[in-house]
């Protein structure tokens, strides 16, 4: 994998997604980000997407606390689709609470972040994944 990937964002706030959007344009701009508002959103443009899709993101940068489908059940979800195993998602929350990590930790998830994430732990996370092509933990 390249240093360039794409990246999807799940979060229903939409404050929240302009904020990291900024964030990836100006400190991350060659990187690609695609938006969902909420866990359901995202699986059901999974389902629609080949799993042979030249083009599947590097990473999942995913909120816990989520109206429709919460962090949690989307992760089981992505898990779950043939082709998306090997996606490294990282969950973000402002609850800092050590069953949300263990939960995560648990489904399969490559890291977990305290909202707001800072620029240094994002760009961490996407040098690992995007430049050394991830899949262990950060």
């Amino acid at each position: 994998m390249s240093g360039s990937c794409l990246v999807y964002l799940v979060d229903d706030d939409a404050d929240y997604q302009y904020l990291v959007g900024q964030v990836f344009n100006i400190f991350l701009p060659q990187h690609r980000i695609r938006f969902f508002a909420n866990g359901a959103d995202l699986v059901n443009a999974i389902h629609s997407t080949s799993p042979t899709a030249t083009e599947l993101p590097a990473a999942i940068l995913l909120d816990v606390d989520m109206p429709h489908m919460d962090g949690f059940q989307t992760l089981a979800a992505i898990k779950q689709q043939p082709g998306w195993q090997q996606i490294n998602v990282i969950m973000m929350t402002n609850r800092d609470q050590a069953e949300y990590r263990e939960e995560s930790e648990r489904l399969g998830a490559f890291a977990f972040l305290l909202k707001p994430i800072s620029l240094p732990e994002i760009q961490k996370e996407m040098t690992q994944i995007c430049e050394t092509g991830g899949n262990f933990p950060g």
